[in-house]
């Protein structure tokens, strides 16, 4: 149910982890056109409609822009690995809707739990309003960093802690706001688990 207030997140079917699908139930409103990564990386996105009436260029991630729904997107080439950044920047990333203002955020105040170390990159957020959140992968390290177990050996690893936020602002406020309230966010999370910032290293 959807008014002034709300938006709709919900769940399509039972989610059902011995089907092995690769499809998660899950439905969000897809007004979100706005993405943010960093202070410095920030856009309106293309649609998934945009991408599937684009130009598949090399690998089916990267695909030209033909006739997107924004014409200032057209000839741009989108692939959700240029959304990627190291982990040590990645603390807060998400999508925001301009009407109503809301926001939707991925806020990971520390990053030790992480294989790979700090410089490891990783995916964030891309097209389809897709906002990740990767527990660990092999992405740009390959099977080094593949988590190996024999049969029957015992592991256990803690992964976390990890926020999905959502904020919202009046209509008289610029929805941009949202980012930096998201940051906030982080900075408060930061402090309460006790993690230094990037810049105190």
């Amino acid at each position: 149910m959807e008014d002034e207030n709300q938006i709709e997140i919900s769940f399509t079917r039972t989610w059902n982890s011995s089907l092995n699908d690769t499809g998660m139930p899950l439905n969000v409103d897809k007004r979100f056109q706005y993405m943010a990564i960093s202070d410095e990386r920030q856009r309106i996105m293309p649609t998934p409609q945009d991408r599937e009436a684009g130009l598949v260029l090399d690998y089916p991630e990267a695909v030209m822009l033909t006739n997107p729904s924004n014409p200032e997107l057209v000839g741009e080439v989108d692939d959700k690995y240029q959304y990627s950044c190291d982990d040590k920047d990645n603390r807060v990333h998400g999508w925001i809707c301009s009407n109503p203002a809301v926001g939707f955020w991925m806020i990971t105040p520390s990053d030790e739990f992480r294989t790979g170390g700090p410089v490891k990159q990783d995916l964030t957020s891309h097209v389809g309003l897709t906002t990740l959140f990767m527990f660990f992968s092999t992405h740009y390290a390959g099977d080094n960093l593949t988590i190996k177990l024999r049969d029957g050996e015992p592991w256990k690893k803690v992964f976390g802690p990890v926020l999905i936020y959502l904020n919202s602002v009046s209509v008289e406020q610029d929805a941009l706001t949202l980012w930096e309230d998201a940051k906030e966010q982080k900075t408060s999370l930061m402090l309460i688990n006790g993690v230094q910032s990037v810049a105190d290293y």
